[in-house]
């Protein structure tokens, strides 16, 4: 299904040209010192500057693309684009389900260790707003809607899960911290929860929905502690696929 609105081209040519140059620039950076220095991230602080601003790029870029396109005036315009919490309550429970699945299937194929106390997940959670929640500003308020009007419900959560993932790259090199196969198992799981967060999307006039679901994403991989599997990323990514699927062609279900 296709929406019968355009695509604003250039803003999505201008969003991902801003989230991937200081990506690269700031975690490049980081990957130069890193390897070449054969030192940890941790090792020094300042470290964790470009760090910090390569994880920030969507959202950065998520603003200086819309100012350009005039959509936006200000920083507080912006921020209202965005927080919208007033949503439907079908888009709340929609988190609970794809959250929900991705980590009981994740942790039965995989197996998984405890971390933090499960308490833990009411402090982590907002934390994660800024480490990684951040990101939805532009690939869920900005990426998704757009190429929705013209690839489609199906194809459209599949580019942006990709998008996702190969924005993540630089950060598997640092240090050669995973292994190949790891960040293949992570391109599933980013494609997966791609139409999961699409489905949320769909249902809500902000992106502040999409930040609690990739928030609580982040936030529970302190408490259940896996190692990606290719079956277990198989298995979540079909079952959230279908289930997105399904609740777009029955909308009067949810």
């Amino acid at each position: 299904m296709y929406s019968d609105e355009n695509m604003n081209k250039k803003l999505v040519i201008n969003y991902l040209i801003y989230t991937f140059l200081i990506m690269i620039c700031s975690w490049g950076l980081l990957d130069l010192i890193c390897i070449l220095g054969n030192v940890p991230i941790d090792s020094n602080i300042l470290l964790r500057i470009p760090y910090a601003i390569g994880g920030f790029s969507p959202t950065i870029a998520s603003y200086l693309a819309l100012k350009k396109d005039k959509q936006v005036k200000n920083i507080k315009e912006w921020f209202k684009k965005i927080f919208i919490f007033k949503e439907s309550i079908i888009a709340y429970l929609l988190i609970l389900l794809f959250v929900s699945i991705f980590y009981s299937i994740n942790c039965l194929f995989a197996g998984f260790e405890y971390g933090a106390p499960i308490y833990m997940i009411f402090i982590i959670t907002p934390l994660m707003f800024i480490g990684g929640g951040n990101e939805e500003v532009g690939w869920r308020m900005i990426l998704e809607p757009e190429l929705e009007k013209k690839f489609g419900i199906v194809i459209t959560p599949l580019i942006v899960g990709i998008i996702w993932w190969l924005w993540h790259g630089l950060l598997f090199l640092i240090n050669g911290t995973s292994s190949i196969l790891e960040y293949i198992y992570f391109g599933i799981t980013c494609v997966g929860l791609a139409y999961g967060l699409a489905a949320v999307k769909r249902r809500s006039k902000g992106v502040f929905t999409c930040i609690l679901f990739h928030s609580l994403i982040n936030g529970l991989a302190a408490i259940f502690i896996f190692e990606y599997d290719l079956l277990g990323s198989l298995v979540s990514f079909v079952i959230i696929f279908l289930i997105s699927i399904f609740i777009k062609e029955n909308k009067s279900i949810v």
